[in-house]
């Protein structure tokens, strides 16, 4: 992100972090994360942001051999 700008305080620096979820009995059973975020945090007051991430299929195999 090239123009972010907290919504809250304008402060231009922040932070980015993946965050997953699981969906249902079979991603649990199988400790695979089919939901993915990326959260943009704002470094001066906390404000975050969720944007959903398209997860593809070669990523949610990983994620059940890697488990």
């Amino acid at each position: 992100m090239t123009d972010y700008a907290c919504a809250k305080c304008g402060e231009t620096e922040y932070l980015r972090r993946e965050i997953r979820t699981e969906g249902g009995f079979l991603s649990a059973a199988f400790d695979v994360s089919n939901n993915r975020f990326t959260a943009v945090s704002c470094k001066r007051c906390g404000y975050t942001e969720l944007y959903r991430t398209d997860v593809a299929g070669g990523a949610q195999l990983f994620d059940f051999l890697a488990g």
